[in-house]
């Protein structure tokens, strides 16, 4: 799905993954903004094919067009990440960080194929939209959205690639509350808390007692913190260590989690986030949910 940005009379075309302003476009344009010592490191990457596994600073210095005095800082930074190794014979190849950044991305895409079936029995089950997403910055981004039929709430339509705060989602919380307990500090102490709408959590006390409150119960709900009228139930997503990688959701009218529905909702949102993670080769026990709010 592509859309198109007008900007005076260029348009640049954005696909449904893409969340580009007219200043980031702007931006492109401006040389000024181009990092060249990062253009050089990441062209040095480049030059690896399945044909060459190795080269030496020369040989990379050549490739560049520039001298080995000045390549050393690059190839000594990329070592130091992991992201290139050096043998005995001072020639270098690409390093093992590179593997677990692949394993980063091939999670993603695992999970959200393994997801999809599950988010569709969850959706139909108690007619809610079913949707997957995970941390991207500052914000979720939904990956996929099962519809759950006419009773689901559907204020939000074509979420695939949209990304919305983080705060103020129910995705969000179970991100936010799953990370380590430095990371998610950090996380905090930088997040912008725009006032959504007057449900929105906005200090950063209650931010973090609210996802304190989602580790203990295993899962995250949010009532009109989004949108007027709706509310979301969210759940985690682990991989075959433990570590959330996702999480999975049902969004539904907010009359719904205040009224008898709610226990079922939230067991079957919790059930559907286990059963993908052990599809993903997790293993840990299952926790009873306890209650949220």
């Amino acid at each position: 799905m592509q859309g198109r940005l007008d900007l005076g009379g260029e348009f640049v075309y954005i696909d449904a993954m893409s969340t580009f302003t007219k200043a980031d476009v702007e931006t492109t344009r401006k040389p000024h903004h181009f990092n060249q010592s990062l253009d050089r490191g990441l062209r040095i990457l480049d030059l690896y094919t399945r044909d060459i596994a190795t080269l030496s600073a020369k040989e990379i210095a050549e490739q560049l067009a520039v001298g080995v005095t000045t390549l050393y800082p690059f190839l000594h930074t990329l070592v130091s990440h992991g992201y290139l190794e050096v043998d005995d014979r001072k020639r270098y190849r690409l390093g093992l960080k590179l593997l677990e950044r692949v394993g980063e991305i091939e999670s993603v895409y695992d999970v959200r194929a393994i997801a999809r079936e599950h988010m569709t029995k969850l959706s139909r089950s108690i007619a809610a939209n079913a949707r997957l997403g995970v941390l991207y910055g500052k914000d979720v981004l939904y990956l996929e959205q099962e519809e759950g039929g006419p009773a689901a709430n559907a204020m939000l339509r074509e979420v695939v690639g949209l990304r919305v705060p983080s705060h103020c989602t129910a995705l969000g919380k179970v991100l936010l509350a799953f990370l380590a307990d430095a990371d998610r500090e950090a996380f905090v102490d930088s997040l912008p808390l725009p006032q959504i709408t007057e449900h929105t959590i906005v200090e950063r006390g209650k931010l973090r007692d609210e996802l304190a409150l989602v580790r203990e119960c295993g899962y995250a709900l949010e009532v009109e913190e989004l949108q007027p009228g709706s509310a979301c139930v969210g759940a985690p997503i682990r991989n075959a260590g433990g570590r959330v990688i996702a999480a999975v959701s049902a969004s539904i009218f907010a009359s719904r989690v205040r009224g008898d529905e709610r226990s079922g909702i939230v067991g079957a949102v919790v059930d559907a986030a286990a059963t993908i993670s052990r599809r993903l080769g997790h293993n840990g026990k299952q926790l009873t949910p306890g209650r949220v709010g």
